[in-house]
C-alpha cells in the first residue's frame, strides 16, 4: 500500500521536511508518496490559516491518508498549536489521520547545531572563524533563532559589503538547503521537539495503514 501524504508547511521553505517524512517513512518500511502544495499560489484568502488550505485542496480533489501539518509553536506553546492543527484538520478532512510537527519557537532552532552544514551551505566550507553555535540542550530557549540563524550563516560565509548584503537575501533558500541536510544521526537527536516529530510521524503513518504503532 502506498499512502499518499500531505505536507503543509508554513512557507515554501519548509519543504526540506518532506526529506525528512520519506526517510523515515522507509527506515520503517512504508511506501508513501508526499504532495507539497504550493499554497502560495492559493487565493490570498485562502492562505491565513491551516484549514483554509486544506479546505482548497480537498475542494480541488485532495485526498490523502495522512495529513502532516508543520507549524511554529512561536509564543504560543507546542500544545496550543497542535490543538489548532487538530481542530483544522477535524473540521475539514474528519476522517484522516494527522500529526503536527511542531519545533518550540521555531525551525531555525532545527538548523543552528550542524556546524558543517551551515558553513557548506553559506559556500564557505573551510571557513575557520568561530560560530558560537548554541547546544542542543538549550537551542530550544533562543529567543529569536530566525535571527541567530541568519547571522550565524553571514558569518560563516566570511562575506562583506554588497557581497554579504546579496547573501542574506538568499536566506530562504539557505534555510531551506539546511532542512533538507539535517543529519538525523547528529546532535538533534539531543532536542525534544525533533524526537517528537519522528514519534509522531510514526505513530501518524501506523494509523494511516492501520496498524497498531509499536
Amino acid at each position: 500500500m502506498i499512502l499518499r501524504v500531505l505536507f503543509l508547511g508554513e512557507g515554501s521553505s519548509d519543504g526540506g521536511i518532506t526529506t525528512h517524512i520519506r526517510r523515515i517513512a522507509t527506515e520503517y518500511g512504508f511506501r508513501v508518496v508526499v504532495t507539497d502544495p504550493l499554497t502560495e499560489r492559493f487565493p490570498q484568502s485562502r492562505q491565513r490559516t491551516v484549514r483554509s488550505k486544506l479546505e482548497t485542496i480537498k475542494e480541488i480533489g485532495g485526498v490523502y491518508e495522512l495529513v502532516i501539518v508543520h507549524r511554529d509553536a512561536d509564543g504560543d506553546g507546542r500544545e496550543h498549536r497542535l490543538r489548532e492543527i487538530r481542530q483544522a484538520v477535524e473540521a475539514v478532512m474528519p476522517d484522516t489521520p494527522f500529526m503536527g510537527a511542531v519545533p518550540i519557537r521555531m525551525t531555525e532552532a532545527w538548523l543552528m547545531l550542524d556546524e558543517r552544514n551551515i558553513r557548506q551551505v553559506a559556500g564557505n566550507p573551510n571557513g575557520r572563524m568561530d560560530l558560537g553555535l548554541p547546544k542542543p540542550a538549550s537551542v530550544e530557549r533562543v529567543p529569536d533563532p530566525k535571527t541567530m540563524l541568519a547571522e550565524k550563516l553571514a558569518l560563516a560565509s566570511g562575506l562583506s559589503g554588497r557581497r554579504l548584503d546579496k547573501f542574506k537575501k538568499r536566506f530562504p533558500e539557505h534555510r531551506r538547503q539546511l532542512l533538507d541536510r539535517i543529519d538525523p544521526s547528529g546532535p538533534i537527536r539531543e532536542v525534544p521537539s525533533w524526537r517528537s516529530f519522528n514519534e509522531d510521524l510514526l505513530a501518524g503513518l501506523s494509523q494511516a495503514a492501520g496498524l497498531n504503532p509499536s
